[in-house]
């Protein structure tokens, strides 16, 4: 899910989206007269529309996660579908009233808008770089495992950032948005870095990136689970990741798979 800042930003950015809207004036509503009228529509239409569209999306992504799919399409089917109940809100905050409801050619046509509006929403969102996160102070299950005895910790200028007491355990680093969250045996921190920068800084530690947002400690590796064509690594606190389907030929050759 994503943090409390993240939400803070993606509402204040909607209300943005609504105060464009009514600016716009798109598909007709300039018929709503003023600019104040027209706020007075599109304000609350984004914000009832984020409060449908964003909970789908997000489910269609961290789907598409568990299953090693790729989360842009998700999310594009997720909008597709959210704009289904998005189109409905949108018909009673508009001026149907008491009046008989519209017939199936009229909420084909508000339905296109309104799936429209989600997908340059959803692409915008893509583009801050907001996506499906946890929160930064969850705790993950203990765990007693550790690194194989007798192999010491390979210098790493990324180790250095994580918290001393279990710097030579690092499980593995999941992509959250700017950040990499490194998890240990029973804890985790969120580090202000891209993934390819903190992969370049492990390169002495026994390990391979096996996701797009992924990167494994191979002694953390307590099961490989299949699912017909799709790989889960199952890891030491009971963290599972996700195996793309290009990396698995990387990981069978290296012995991650056997």
């Amino acid at each position: 899910m994503p943090s409390l800042r993240e939400w803070v930003i993606e509402w204040v950015v909607m209300v943005g989206v609504g105060i464009a809207l009514a600016a716009l004036g798109p598909f007709g509503s300039f018929e709503l007269g003023s600019f104040g009228a027209r706020l007075a529509y599109w304000v609350p239409a984004a914000v009832i529309g984020y409060a449908i569209f964003r909970p789908i999306t997000l489910a269609a992504v961290l789907i598409a996660q568990r299953l090693a799919l790729p989360e842009l399409p998700a999310a594009l089917i997720g909008t597709i579908v959210a704009a289904v109940p998005g189109t409905l809100a949108i018909t009673y905050l508009g001026d149907f009233g008491p009046r008989p409801p519209p017939g199936f050619d009229a909420l084909f046509q508000l339905y296109i808008q309104v799936a429209l509006i989600g997908v340059l929403v959803m692409l915008l969102f893509v583009l801050l770089g907001n996506g499906p996160a946890k929160p930064a102070s969850e705790p993950l299950p203990a765990a007693s495992a550790e690194p194989p005895p007798g192999e010491p910790a390979q210098p790493s200028p990324f180790l250095e950032r994580l918290p001393a007491a279990w710097r030579d355990r690092l499980v593995a680093l999941e992509m959250e948005d700017h950040y990499v969250r490194a998890h240990g045996p029973d804890a985790s921190t969120l580090i202000l870095q891209r993934m390819r920068d903190a992969e370049a800084e492990l390169a002495g530690i026994d390990g391979m990136r096996v996701h797009r947002s992924w990167w494994v400690a191979r002694w953390a590796v307590e099961q490989v689970l299949r699912e017909g064509r799709n790989y889960r690594l199952r890891l030491v606190g009971g963290i599972e990741a996700p195996v793309a389907r290009e990396r698995i030929t990387a990981l069978r050759d290296a012995g991650w798979l056997d």
